[in-house]
């Protein structure tokens, strides 16, 4: 009896991942059974899931399709802290859009090499073939002056990131993204100019820095806020862990490793005690450190390829936007509400709004974008499929601005503001904030703060001044009524005017309101003293 030898069959990259989720999926399934089921030898396959972790992050990290037609095998690394830092450099430039040739990503690896005592590397062209597959460099490609990326890169993501976040239910399929936002500017000309930037003076100071988390089941978790003072004027007297929103200081307003670290820590930790596992999409933002990627038990993290957030960000594609939408009007609300009641314009009438007013703003803004919006943006960015069995939904219309009534009131806002001030329009003011920095800028020196870092002796980012300081961190104003008495009769005064007014919903509302003021008054000589109006008012958990 003759016997045929079974042809030698290299996997490609993406069929070994396959190969890996198969196992993974079935543990007790033998490597004999693999190998027949992959057309290859049995040794490969216990090469492969001896591997895994390897291969994984290599799929993970969107490898070219190049690659995975090759069939190339996959092998540790001799350089790896090398490989991992020039493309760090690679992305720092790639977001200046400065593209750099073959030869001088062989030269600055040199460098990285000296800086790292690697006297035997030899920065050759071979070498630099297998780290342009390994990061899908050679299809980084500057199209026309906006540097956008190449749809290839683009397509070749919305393909293969389902496999990568198969098993994962949409509730599990989570996106961080951070906004730069004016809590107090108005629709006035020049306020989104673009490319302008915010680097100090009046203009930074009344600027925060908001960081978003949904999933692509159309949920979302409370909103950061990171502002420049620790402590607020306007926070007298307010538990900061009572706030709508997670708060967060930092000198320059700036998101950073270390908070998005305590972030992400405070997530993982909730996870864990539910044994909840999520994958979580991230740019490449300078404040998105890649060491993060496998610290938390219970968080996996997918960058995204640089420079394609324009198109494979959920939050990206009109939930950021949505959420301006909402906060822009409840704030030209407020200050239109005003006008009428003094001779003072909008512009001087700004001035009383503190960062407090505007955070409940932006908690209020953001539990108003709605989760069909949400679940919308996901599909955009080819999170998720129209046919995606747990998201199960259908809408008439994928696009998530199909609904213009809240884009028309702001407009009509706008319109009104434009009445006493110059006025930018609608589209300008949502967007004007779209190149305001919300992490530490790579400047001119850029590749000098890349070396030094190696070296552990990276700058320190530039203080605010505190100039002006007051203009910006109001004292809170001086309460108005003081005795539990006076704030019940106000309240029912309150109620018995939207009753006469047609709005007995929100009056059944403060028929609540007024309720729990009794209770606290009533309690209050139960326990002795009175509490104060401050400690009732104070912000709950959402």
């Amino acid at each position: 009896m003759s016997s045929t030898k079974k042809a030698r069959n290299a996997l490609s990259l993406k069929k070994k991942y396959e190969l890996i989720e198969m196992r993974k999926k079935n543990p007790h399934i033998t490597s004999r059974i693999l190998a027949d089921k992959f057309n290859c030898g049995k040794t490969q396959v216990n090469t492969i899931l001896a591997h895994q972790d390897n291969i994984r992050e290599q799929y993970e990290s969107n490898i070219s399709n190049d690659s995975v037609v090759l069939g190339k095998r996959s092998r540790t690394c001799e350089f790896g802290e090398i490989n991992e830092l020039l493309y760090k450099w690679y992305s720092i430039a790639t977001a200046r859009n400065i593209y750099p040739s073959g030869p001088q990503l062989c030269e600055k690896a040199r460098l990285i090499a000296e800086q790292l005592s690697f006297h035997n590397f030899k920065a050759s062209n071979g070498w630099l073939d297998c780290w342009k597959k390994r990061y899908d460099v050679h299809r980084m490609k500057v199209c026309g002056e906006s540097g956008d990326v190449s749809g290839e890169t683009v397509d070749s993501w919305k393909e293969r990131l389902p496999e990568l976040v198969h098993g994962y239910s949409a509730e599990n399929i989570w996106n961080l993204d951070e906004t730069g936002c004016f809590w107090r500017a108005l629709p006035e000309y020049g306020f989104g100019k673009k490319g302008s930037q915010c680097k100090g003076g009046k203009k930074a100071k009344q600027r925060f820095t908001i960081c978003f988390i949904a999933n692509a089941a159309g949920g979302k978790e409370v909103a950061c806020v990171i502002w420049k003072s620790k402590k607020p004027r306007c926070f007298k007297g307010i538990d900061v862990s009572k706030l709508p929103v997670q708060y967060f200081s930092q000198p320059n307003a700036w998101m950073t490793g270390e908070i998005l670290d305590e972030l992400l820590s405070q997530v993982n930790r909730r996870l864990s005690s539910s044994s909840r596992y999520i994958v979580l999409l991230m740019d490449n933002a300078g404040c998105h450190p890649h060491e993060l990627k496998e610290k938390y038990s219970n968080i996996k993290i997918i960058f995204l390829p640089p420079n394609t957030t324009s198109h494979l960000q959920p939050l990206d594609l009109g939930i950021i936007q949505n959420f301006k939408v909402f906060y822009r009007k409840l704030f030209l609300r407020f200050v239109l509400s005003k006008i009428d009641q003094t001779t003072e314009t909008a512009s001087q009438l700004v001035q009383s709004v503190n960062v407090l007013q505007a955070i409940r703003w932006v908690a209020q803004a953001w539990d108003s974008v709605k989760e069909e919006t949400v679940m919308k943006c996901f599909r955009k960015a080819g999170v998720t499929r129209t046919d995606f069995s747990v998201v199960g939904r259908q809408f008439e219309n994928e696009d998530p601005f199909a609904d213009m009534e809240e884009q028309e009131e702001l407009q009509a806002l706008v319109n009104q503001i434009s009445q006493t001030e110059m006025c930018c329009g609608m589209e300008e003011y949502i967007s004007g904030e779209g190149d305001m920095s919300i992490c530490m800028e790579h400047g001119d020196d850029w590749e000098d703060r890349f070396y030094a870092d190696l070296n552990a002796s990276s700058a320190s980012p530039p203080q605010v001044t505190n100039e002006e300081e007051e203009e910006f961190d109001l004292e809170p104003p001086p309460p108005k009524i003081t005795k539990y008495e006076d704030a019940i009769a106000a309240l029912e005064d309150v109620r018995v005017f939207m009753d006469n007014k047609g709005h007995p919903e929100e009056a059944t509302r403060l028929t609540f309101t007024v309720d729990k003021l009794i209770q606290l008054h009533t309690a209050s000589f139960c326990h002795g003293r009175q509490s104060t109006l401050q400690e009732f008012f104070q912000p709950r958990d959402i």
